[in-house]
């Protein structure tokens, strides 16, 4: 009978420190950019990407941007990786490359002003893969977040 009690009194124990919240750790802010979305480049692919990107911050990962890529009639899917920029306000461009082999090469910029929720404009222009190069690539559901300072 003992040993049931204490069984349950460490599952109690551990759902108590899973309560428990979690404080935010001090130190230097950054600025977060996250872009998510999917569209089409017209008469080649649907596309899609979710990508996170740290700036403005006094941390080693500054300017650093992961996420992933899609080109669905192509059958790729990429892990990309690279660098944002401010264009001022509240607009931000993304250039990644794949990491593994260059196949993916693009620069997503977002129109401004960033509204919650799937309802932004994500502008993509690639000079890789080759079938979208030249044709500029359009999500119109985009997930925009920037965040921090």
């Amino acid at each position: 009978m003992l040993r049931f009690h204490s069984g349950i009194l460490t599952v109690c124990l551990v759902a108590m420190l899973c309560l428990i919240p979690v404080l935010p750790a001090s130190g230097a802010s950054s600025q977060q950019v996250v872009f998510s979305g999917g569209g089409m480049f017209p008469d080649v692919t649907p596309f899609g990407f979710w990508i996170w990107c740290e700036s403005s911050s006094s941390n080693p990962y500054v300017l650093e941007c992961n996420g992933a890529m899609y080109f669905y009639a192509l059958g790729i899917v990429k892990h990309v990786a690279g660098t944002v920029t401010s264009n001022g306000g509240d607009s931000f461009t993304l250039n990644v490359v794949s990491t593994k082999d260059d196949s993916v090469a693009c620069a997503l910029t977002n129109v401004p002003p960033v509204t919650n929720g799937p309802t932004n404009t994500v502008n993509v222009n690639c000079t890789a893969p080759g079938a979208v190069n030249g044709v500029t690539g359009t999500s119109t559901s985009a997930v925009v977040r920037a965040t921090g300072s």
